[in-house]
């Protein structure tokens, strides 16, 4: 299988961004920089980037939606966000901005 890195640096380049220029706290970077990535999927990276991919992804949907009444209260993504330690935001960011380098890497090789 080829690696569309052109496409996986598009959505990547954003979330990197995200992480480093703005000013907001943690769980509101992390949150934008996962909103840049989440449609993609892991079978698009190579076997090391979506180790890192699919971690990420879980850790920042493991609370799972707040469904009340059949239709979803809160998503996912917020839900998680909302009891997260400070200390995991911060590793998920660093693994996102792994992520990225690896990414960048492969990107720029071609």
């Amino acid at each position: 299988m080829t690696i569309d890195t052109e496409h996986l640096w598009e959505k990547l380049y954003p979330a990197a961004w995200k992480l480093a220029r703005s000013a907001d706290p943690i769980h509101d970077r992390i949150g934008e920089a996962f909103r840049a990535i989440r449609d993609l999927k892991g079978e698009e990276f190579g076997p090391e980037e979506r180790l890192i991919y699919n971690e990420i992804t879980a850790r920042m949907t493991k609370a799972g939606p707040v469904v009340e009444n059949g239709a979803v209260k809160t998503g996912a993504v917020a839900n998680t966000l909302a009891d997260m330690p400070e200390g995991e935001a911060c590793e998920i960011a660093e693994s996102i901005f792994e992520l990225f380098v690896q990414v960048a890497e492969l990107h720029f090789k071609n």
